[in-house]
């Protein structure tokens, strides 16, 4: 298992943008992928589960990845936050 933390420095948080493509980048690995904040945990690679969590700009974010390609998994989200404003 593998995990990194994210704080979100959008002002207005997690926006469905933003949600979207978390769980897009979450959908190329085989591996299963949460996002993990203080009260709640869920599949990201479920869009409607992703829009349910509550994440506000300040909050931090754990996403942990476990599978045969976890070790791909934090690559690939570091490309992807590096180019989008979380």
């Amino acid at each position: 298992m593998v995990s990194f933390k994210l704080k979100i420095t959008n002002p207005d948080g997690l926006t469905p943008r933003l949600a979207a493509e978390l769980v897009e980048e979450a959908n190329k690995y085989e591996s299963d992928i949460k996002l993990i904040t203080k009260t709640e945990s869920c599949d990201l690679k479920s869009i409607m589960n992703v829009f349910g969590t509550e994440v506000r700009c300040g909050d931090e974010v754990e996403i942990s990845a476990e599978g045969i390609d976890e070790g791909k998994v934090v690559e690939g989200f570091k490309i992807t936050i590096a180019s989008y404003h979380f």
